[in-house]
């Protein structure tokens, strides 16, 4: 079986991240797979690095803009044309709405069947999402409240869809080798932050609340991943203004081969606002490492955070946040609890290497004509 991956930018992303594990677990399952992602004028194709990095064969060549341009894309419409005739793919795997449409437009009636993955809890709407939903073989949404939202706006998906949770690499992520339980009634207790600073992402409140809690906890301690324009405005001047020293820490921007070893250091990780991608990656990577998750209950979160992996949130008030910050830390148990919890519920619902030879599985099966004996992932 051959699957073009068609990603429509040319910067690592949420979404890019997560259109990588999934070509690379489906080449693990026997695929033959290329990844097409956007070849800028004007700037490096970071992306393209990564995947050839990661053992994908990269594709070069077309525009593949994040925004519809229609002179780039008719241009790409021709030359995908060109390399489909060529290579024969079976299938067109699409992540944005922008390679979405190219795969439509390219494919026509008799090409690959197009597949298109969504990372986020509501779909793509607007003429484009209908017309490109229309000529979909499989679309792939993230939950099953995410399958609902889908069918209920494009109807004509009803038996064309495959639950599928955003993959996560376990054997990268996954709990340090023998965690313990720690028996030192002083020993620090490390709460994580992993996002970008960024004014939407209620910086101010999260450090207001690990302030409250602080105050009543000596052995708290925060660490904050991640950088952002407005990083000063949002997240040091208030963390200066508790006064709490060196038990907030910037630790900044963490070298991609280090980032697990640092994520699974964490006792506890605080998870409020997802990105503009929706894709929650670093909630879904710290429950793979076994740290269990306090979250708010936007978007995916509810879905991907089972009760015995941490600790929804009822609301985002700061005393809100600050209880649930203190019920974790005074109880080792119940963290270790959720820690074993999280690792399991992670290998069941977020493992790439069973998601993807699952759905080459299910291709096989529904282009002979006849469906396999699998559970979806729900």
């Amino acid at each position: 079986m051959k699957i073009f991956h068609l990603f429509a930018n040319h910067k690592f992303t949420g979404p890019a991240d997560l259109a990588m594990v999934m070509a690379s677990s489906q080449q693990a399952a026997g695929a033959e797979v290329r990844f097409f992602s956007s070849t800028h004028p004007d700037a490096e194709n970071s992306l393209e690095q990564i995947a050839r990095s990661r053992g994908l064969e990269t594709v070069t060549g077309l525009r593949l803009a994040k925004h519809l341009r229609w002179t780039s894309l008719l241009r790409d419409v021709s030359r995908l044309r060109r390399l489909i005739e060529a290579e024969r793919p079976d299938f067109l795997h699409c992540h944005l709405d922008g390679d979405h449409l190219l795969a439509c437009l390219a494919c026509g009636k008799k090409g690959p069947g197009v597949i298109r993955s969504s990372y986020q809890l509501d779909p793509p709407s607007g003429w484009r999402a209908r017309w490109s939903a229309a000529r979909t073989r499989l679309w792939l949404p993230p939950s099953i409240r995410a399958e609902t939202r889908l069918l209920q706006q494009h109807p004509k998906l009803q038996g064309r869809t495959r639950i599928t949770a955003p993959p996560v690499d376990l054997q990268r992520f996954a709990p340090a080798a023998d965690p313990g339980l720690s028996t030192d009634r002083d020993a620090a207790v490390v709460i994580g932050v992993v996002a970008r600073m960024q004014r939407h992402r209620r910086f101010p409140q999260l450090i207001e609340a690990f302030a409250a809690a602080a105050a009543e906890d000596s052995r708290l301690q925060l660490v904050i991943l991640g950088r952002g324009t407005h990083q000063d405005e949002v997240a040091r001047i208030p963390a200066q203004q508790t006064g709490l020293g060196e038990r907030i820490r910037f630790a900044g921007y963490i070298d991609p081969d280090l980032y697990p070893q640092q994520l699974r250091r964490f006792d506890l990780l605080l998870f409020l606002v997802p990105g503009s991608d929706g894709t929650c990656r670093a909630a879904r990577e710290a429950l793979a490492c076994g740290v269990p998750v306090i979250a708010s209950r936007r978007g995916l979160l509810p879905d991907l955070i089972p009760e015995q992996c941490g600790i929804l949130l009822h609301n985002e008030a700061v005393d809100t946040m600050t209880r649930a910050i203190l019920t974790l830390a005074r109880d080792p148990l119940k963290r270790q609890y959720m820690a074993d919890n999280a690792r399991q519920h992670a290998q069941k619902t977020f493992d790439a290497r069973t998601l993807g030879s699952d759905l080459i599985a299910d291709l096989a099966h529904r282009s002979s004509g006849s469906r396999p004996d699998l559970a979806q992932n729900r």
